[in-house]
């Protein structure tokens, strides 16, 4: 719920404007999405069954908002939103939310930690089907391989990893990868000009562990990739604490970390890496026709099959918060294609 003091500094971005009951307001399969806080009434969150009945996921009451990662994606709505009563909203677009976010950092805090637990928490629907919850598909038997793992608790990583397990795949997140994540009084992620303090933090990967175990996901906050072997596969992933994960495919968003005394540019966080991929001179990572050697030119894909960059950690990303959220969320459907085709 937000406060009438942060009401009030996003009403300069949206129109007020009154609906009444039974109004719908977004359409699940959709891709024109608002961002609505309720001022006085109340909105219903609908999920479209399998049968096509719908069922009722939650209720916003005064002072709360809706929204998910969709809106800062391409990807259609995941529900529909309907007006319970006669109710007074505030209406804000995608494009004046993204520049609210940028502009007002304690909401922004708030707004992107409930969009990503919600689309952990919420999305029963599978729309990729057979290429979904493959380690349930031997009667039961968890497959120690994982579908993919995503190194980095930054804004891309965290993305990537709630449109995975919220799809189905046998999802790891290893959250303390980007450097600098959580140190007491950090004003914001290295890299992500706009990302506020916090927004990594142990509470909000506690809480997303928590909600991702029921689609075969977890969460490892504290721990960092210090190893990868590319010569076999699966992939072989060594953690700091001895751990060593394996995977058929990887999302690397381990973001930048400060630069060497003398030195103007963020370096990318990959030299736990060792050389393993096409990079530049800063260690970002080419991805799809850059990438040398790679001959499928796959978005976000590096120059080894399998393995795909998202965020500030990429070479040529837009090093804010919002793009790495919309780069992780799109390289999920990438790492898919990936999968559906390797498995044939």
């Amino acid at each position: 719920m937000l406060s009438p003091n942060l009401v009030g500094q996003a009403a300069p971005y949206g129109d007020e404007i009154s609906v009444s009951a039974g109004s719908v307001l977004l359409n699940d399969g959709d891709r024109e999405a608002a961002f609505y806080i309720v001022l006085e009434g109340y909105l219903e969150v609908l999920e479209r069954e399998a049968n096509g009945a719908m069922h009722s996921l939650l209720l916003h009451r005064d002072g709360e908002f809706t929204g998910s990662l969709d809106l800062f994606t391409d990807r259609p709505n995941a529900v529909t939103l309907r007006a319970d009563s006669a109710s007074r909203l505030l209406r804000i677009s995608r494009a004046a939310l993204a520049r609210l976010l940028l502009a007002e950092p304690p909401l922004a805090g708030i707004v992107l930690r409930a969009f990503m637990l919600r689309r952990i928490g919420y999305l029963r629907q599978r729309p990729y089907g057979g290429a979904i919850l493959r380690s349930a598909s031997s009667a039961g038997k968890r497959d120690p391989v994982l579908d993919l793992a995503v190194i980095g608790g930054g804004p891309a990583g965290l993305s990537a990893a709630a449109y995975a397990a919220s799809e189905g795949l046998h999802t790891l997140l290893v959250g303390g990868s980007m450097r600098g994540a959580e140190a007491p009084g950090a004003d914001a992620l290295p890299g992500f000009p706009g990302t506020v303090t916090g927004l990594c933090d142990g509470r909000l990967l506690r809480r997303a562990e928590d909600q991702s175990q029921r689609f075969g996901s977890h969460v490892v906050p504290v721990r960092t990739a210090c190893g990868f072997d590319s010569t076999c596969y699966p992939y072989r992933v060594w953690l700091d604490d001895g751990q060593v994960i394996e995977t058929r495919s990887l999302i690397v968003a381990t973001g930048t970390h400060d630069s060497a005394p003398g030195q103007t540019q963020a370096e990318a966080n990959t030299e736990w890496l060792e050389g393993c991929l096409d990079t530049d001179e800063q260690g970002y990572i080419h991805t799809g026709r850059a990438a040398a050697g790679s001959m499928q030119a796959r978005p976000y894909e590096s120059s080894q099959p399998g393995v795909f960059a998202v965020g500030a950690v990429r070479a040529g990303s837009a090093k804010h918060v919002l793009a790495s959220i919309a780069e992780g969320a799109a390289a999920v459907r990438v790492v898919h294609r990936f999968l559906d085709a390797s498995a044939h």
